[in-house]
């Protein structure tokens, strides 16, 4: 009996926790939509950042976060949020605003092709495919275990299971490749992950590359097809 009240308590305080982190979410969330709308940039700028900061971030938000940044000339911020609003939402009508502010800054890395549309559609649905093919391999396996008492081999649907059980492994562990954003400018670029190494360019800050290993002080990164190192500070991963 003990046992059922402290499980019971456990409980009570889990889903208190749950839902009162959602109220207060919503919360901020409401207010920083209410101080953009009557033109208050500047302080809903902050109750969506400190919302952002908690990974509690929503593709709307996200929207008026890159608005806000472009209306106060800071391309590179607006640049990073309006890319993340394309992987959030897989929304197609961004990438003419991300073109025009990376070609209006002579900045590279801003193409979007097929694939990064495959892996946003990936990212925005990865919830209703993950419970959609675990619910099938639910059923195929309850299937499969009846057959198996009637002393049968349901070979199709055990082919049909590994196929599922696959297309699930991809839609947890398939992710677009990482990439950065260099948000200083005169950002040395480097022959190896050391400050004496050869220098190979210098960027401004805005160019948007893709990453390819980071330790504790530098990234390696793919630049105008070449693998070069960078310090971490001269970097915003995406």
């Amino acid at each position: 009996m003990i046992d059922r009240i402290k499980v019971r308590l456990f409980l009570g305080i889990l889903f208190s926790c749950f839902f009162g982190s959602l109220m207060a979410q919503n919360t901020d969330l409401a207010e920083g939509d209410s101080l953009f709308l009557e033109q208050k940039y500047t302080e809903a700028y902050d109750k969506y950042r400190a919302l952002f900061q908690n990974d509690q971030a929503s593709a709307a938000m996200l929207l008026k976060m890159a608005f806000i940044q472009d209306g106060l000339g800071n391309y590179t911020e607006a640049l990073y949020f309006l890319d993340k609003y394309y992987r959030m939402s897989a929304d197609r009508n961004v990438v003419g605003k991300i073109g025009e502010l990376s070609e209006a800054n002579d900045l590279s890395g801003y193409s979007y092709d097929d694939t990064d549309y495959f892996l946003a559609l990936l990212e925005k649905y990865q919830l209703h495919f993950t419970l959609l093919l675990s619910a099938i391999m639910i059923m195929l396996s309850v299937y499969i275990f009846q057959k198996s008492k009637d002393k049968e081999k349901p070979i199709a649907a055990g082919i049909i299971q590994l196929i599922v059980i696959l297309c699930l492994f991809a839609v947890l562990n398939m992710k677009a490749p990482p990439k950065a954003i260099v948000v200083s400018n005169n950002t040395l670029l480097r022959s190896g992950p050391s400050a004496g190494a050869e220098p190979i360019d210098m960027l401004s800050k805005g160019h948007k590359v893709k990453v390819l290993k980071r330790d504790e002080v530098w990234t390696q990164i793919l630049w105008d097809g070449r693998e070069v190192y960078v310090r971490n500070g001269k970097l915003r991963l995406i």
